[in-house]
């Protein structure tokens, strides 16, 4: 019989963020092993991310034994890595430490193309560590020091998987009924700096402006799903409507999409029938959530060809005639280059000068959302494909198993150590 072990699960699991859900991802396929070890979760605090109680109800049990083992570790005077056989620490690098007797980071790591220099000392403390994309895997490697060291601590891709109910299973989001449009886009993105979501309703409202019958569906915030975010938000983007198109000057909608939604109400928001394509200028994703939600939706993608979403947006078609496979773009490929981050993108830690990610080229975008708009019949096809293989390969199974494997592995190195009914308050609003 392999014998029980300790293992701390390090991770923000009641926010609304990209890293909450990673979180939340691991802690759910080792639980689900059976593999008779007992879990511990440490719940954090993502940034200024909103909480939503329906985690707490789900993983509250966990986090409140936890706290008092660590409690306990405390009164007893026994060192932290001896409560633990391991630990996965679901965080950006620069906050990883050596905790237990072996250490596996969790991180979609940076959009940028090389982390910054102090995180390769951070990495080399861990025996191991897992990232969300192979673009994520490469920003890592390409990391140096001052001293022009790498990280050599070894890296494995393992991906989210598709947790969205069957198309037809989902209920229509509601807030579709209220809007004037039947050509629509949907871009789901914080209103942040990297996400560059900004320049994406300048240029999609330049192209659109003097069609009635063309919408933007925004579902963004700036920090978290309050009340104060959301006035901050609206403001914010109707402030920047004005102030580039003229008041009254464009005929597009743009309505904004703000507050806590339910698990349904997000799986409707992404509706082929209702949605001509899923759009983004991002500067870079380490996976990209939302896309990848488009994508198992059979909808189309406008994006950059950069960065961790590349690694859902195309896939191995085999040529009819020959019988030969070959990676093909299944989505509207937004042209770029690739150049130092500004000013205003800096984040201490994270973002640093001398950075590089992706710009968009705006030509290049409003041709692709025109080419949607006006003759999607080829890409909605490609997407109707490209969802297909993305929900077969994506799936819970598989993933679950990349994570089965790594803590079996993990055991084996260290010598065989081993509901309520939900609402929501999402409105949405045209600007």
């Amino acid at each position: 019989m392999t014998e029980q072990k300790r293992v701390l699960i390090v991770g923000a699991f009641c926010n609304i963020s990209g890293y909450s859900d990673h979180a939340r991802l691991l802690a759910d396929a080792l639980i689900a092993q059976n593999s008779g070890h007992k879990f511990y979760l440490l719940d954090l605090q993502w940034a200024e991310a909103s909480r939503d109680n329906k985690y707490y109800k789900k993983y509250g049990a966990m986090i409140r034994e936890t706290a008092q083992y660590l409690t306990f570790l405390k009164q007893t005077g026994q060192p932290f890595h001896e409560g633990f056989d391991c630990s996965y620490q679901v965080r950006a690098p620069n906050e990883f430490s050596r905790i237990t007797h072996y250490d596996i980071g969790v991180t979609a790591a940076l959009e940028t193309v090389s982390a910054p220099s102090d995180w390769v000392p951070k990495c080399n403390e861990l025996q191991k560590i897992l990232v969300v994309s192979e673009h994520a895997k490469k920003n890592l490697q390409n990391a140096k020091d001052e001293s022009g060291n790498s990280i050599t601590t070894e890296i494995q891709v393992i991906p989210f998987y598709n947790n969205l109910e069957d198309l037809d299973k989902r209920e229509t989001f509601s807030g579709y009924e209220t809007i004037s449009t039947s050509t629509n886009f949907l871009c789901v993105s914080q209103l942040a700096p990297r996400k560059n979501l900004l320049n994406l309703i300048d240029w999609f409202t330049d192209e659109f402006h003097d069609n009635e019958d063309v919408g933007l569906i925004l579902k963004t915030h700036l920090r978290n799903n309050s009340i104060p975010d959301h006035d901050y938000t609206k403001n914010q983007i109707k402030s920047f409507l004005e102030m580039h198109r003229g008041k009254g000057n464009k005929k597009c909608k743009v309505y904004l999409l703000h507050g806590n939604m339910t698990e349904k109400e997000m799986h409707g928001l992404y509706d082929p029938e209702k949605i001509r394509g899923y759009i983004t200028t991002t500067h870079g994703e380490g996976f990209g959530i939302p896309t990848f939600n488009a994508v198992c939706s059979n909808i189309p993608v406008v994006a950059p060809a950069w960065s961790g979403h590349l690694d859902y947006l195309r896939a191995s078609i085999k040529n009819p005639k020959s019988g030969k496979a070959k990676i093909q773009s299944m989505f509207l490929k937004t042209k770029y280059k690739v150049e130092p981050v500004q000013q205003h993108h800096l984040m201490p830690g994270l973002i640093t000068e001398g950075s590089e990610w992706c710009y968009p080229d705006e030509e290049s975008f409003k041709k692709n959302i025109r080419i949607l708009a006006d003759r999607p019949s080829e890409h909605q096809e490609k997407a109707l494909v490209l969802g297909e293989i993305t929900r077969s390969t994506f799936c819970k199974e598989n993933i679950y198993k990349k994570y089965w494997d790594v803590m079996d592995s993990i055991f084996s190195q260290t010598g065989g150590s081993d509901a309520e009914a939900e609402t929501g308050n999402s409105q949405i609003l045209e600007l």
